[in-house]
C-alpha cells in the first residue's frame, strides 16, 4: 500500500515533494499549484491547510525509496517570453499555442493568469541545452 510521507526534495518541509511522489507528479507542479491556491484564497485558508498537513504527514523512514516517474516541469524550448507556457505544454503533452491561449483567457477574464505565470516563472527550473531539457 502506498503511504504519504514528507519528501526529501524539500524547499520548506517536504510536503510538496511528498505529494508529488505519492501521485507520481513533479514536485515543481505541486509547489506551483499550492502557491497559486494560497494567493487566490487570500493566504489564510491554504496556509493553515499546508501547515496542518506538514505537521500530520510523517517523515519518510530511512529505508524509504522515493520513486517519481513524473516528467520534470521545466521552462520549455519553444518560448516567446520565458518558456513557462511551453514547459506546461511539454509536461501535459499539448500544443504550446493552446497553453498560451489558456493563460491569456485566465489573465483577461479570471485574473489568475498573471499570478499563475509569475509563480511558474519563479518555481520552474530552467535548462541550458535542448539535450538537458529532454533528460
Amino acid at each position: 500500500m502506498k503511504k504519504l510521507y514528507l519528501g526529501r526534495d524539500k524547499k520548506l518541509c517536504g510536503l510538496c515533494a511528498g505529494i508529488g511522489n505519492y501521485f507520481n507528479l513533479d514536485p515543481t507542479f505541486i509547489r506551483i499549484a499550492i502557491t497559486f491556491l494560497t494567493l487566490i484564497t487570500a493566504l489564510f485558508p491554504m496556509l493553515i491547510i499546508y501547515l496542518a498537513m506538514s505537521l500530520v504527514v510523517p517523515q519518510a523512514p530511512d529505508d524509504y525509496v522515493e520513486v517519481n516517474d513524473g516528467r520534470i516541469l521545466t521552462r520549455g524550448i519553444d518560448k516567446k517570453i520565458s518558456g513557462v507556457c511551453s514547459g506546461y505544454a511539454e509536461y501535459f503533452g499539448v500544443d504550446t499555442t493552446i497553453v498560451r491561449l489558456i493563460f491569456v483567457i485566465l489573465f483577461l477574464f479570471v485574473g489568475g493568469g498573471f499570478w499563475l505565470y509569475l509563480i511558474s516563472l519563479l518555481f520552474m527550473p530552467t535548462f541550458h541545452t535542448p539535450e538537458e531539457y529532454r533528460q
